[in-house]
């Protein structure tokens, strides 16, 4: 008959997973993770916005599709208003993305800054030019927000 104190070392002891499991194991845990939904709004400079969809399509966008093709992102989508808005509230580009999971929305050890950073320096080999078009793009940025937002459902 075991002893309590026996019941307790093994309850407390830590447990041996093989390798396989635990691969099993995390591909479980990142099946099981909630999608995170954040929205990226962009007020453009006065004059700057076809450039900056233009940079933005040339060089951010294959990034995120990338990312989404990597299973990272489940959802991208963007958006510019109908109509004019007051400038305090005015936005003129929403980029709603879904990640999926709030790891892989924040860049915290999922992978996904590494696999971002891979697919940049494989699709824009000049990286001098990239960073330099990215500049640009931010620099047509007057301001730039983000929203988390939930589900309706």
């Amino acid at each position: 008959m075991l002893s309590i104190m026996s019941l307790l070392l093994i309850a407390g002891a830590p447990e041996v997973v093989p390798p396989a499991a635990a691969a099993e194991a995390s591909a479980s845990v990142a099946a099981r993770a909630t999608p995170v939904t954040i929205e990226y709004y962009y007020r453009i400079r006065w004059g700057g916005m076809d450039e900056f969809r233009s940079l933005y399509a040339k060089n951010h966008q294959p990034i995120l599709d990338e990312m989404k093709r990597l299973g990272f992102i489940t959802r991208i989508e963007t958006a510019t208003p109908f109509t004019h808005m007051a400038g305090g509230t005015r936005w003129d580009l929403r980029v709603t993305i879904t990640y999926r999971g709030a790891e892989d929305a924040v860049g915290n050890g999922t992978g996904y800054d590494a696999a971002a950073e891979a697919a940049g320096a494989r699709l824009f080999p000049d990286l001098a030019k990239f960073k330099a078009e990215e500049a640009k793009r931010f620099a047509l940025v007057e301001e730039h927000w983000d929203v988390i937002v939930n589900s309706a459902e």
